[in-house]
């Protein structure tokens, strides 16, 4: 594999220590949509038209909060 160099490294993001670049157009996963109060995710999930949904707080401590909203 050929050696990348500075100004293309910068151009895609690429870290320094790499020996490649990162490819412009990779494929990644939909990530689910979070919230950090359950009136923003209600309101999201009406907008949407889901009538059937549950909130699921992701974080482990009561005081910070990450809610996702699940299609039941």
């Amino acid at each position: 594999m050929n050696k990348v160099h500075t100004r293309i490294k910068r151009k895609m993001g690429s870290a320094t220590h790499l020996g490649c670049a990162r490819p412009e157009n990779r494929n990644r996963k939909k990530r689910p949509r979070t919230f950090k109060s359950e009136e923003s995710a209600k309101k999201w999930a009406e907008a949407q038209g889901i009538k059937n949904f549950e909130l699921k707080n992701l974080r482990l401590t009561a005081k910070d909060k990450k809610i996702k909203v699940i299609k039941l």
